[in-house]
């Protein structure tokens, strides 16, 4: 089960830096999204870190469960 744990995780720390990377460097996005520029770091990384955090609790969530 501790593996699954983990797969969570690594799941909430990739869509977090996927997130931060989506909103940093604008020409990753889709065509129709580009024009409107990167975001700032700090809201790149606050929403980065949201969503870690969002994924952690998750974690916890599923081990407090079983």
């Amino acid at each position: 089960m501790d593996t699954v744990y983990i797969l969570l995780a690594l799941m909430g720390a990739a869509a977090s830096f996927v997130t931060f990377c989506v909103m940093r460097f604008p020409r990753i996005r889709r065509a129709r999204f580009q024009p409107s520029g990167p975001f700032s770091f700090l809201a790149s990384f606050s929403t980065a870190f949201v969503i870690f955090f969002i994924s952690v609790l998750a974690v916890y969530a599923q081990a407090v469960w079983h």
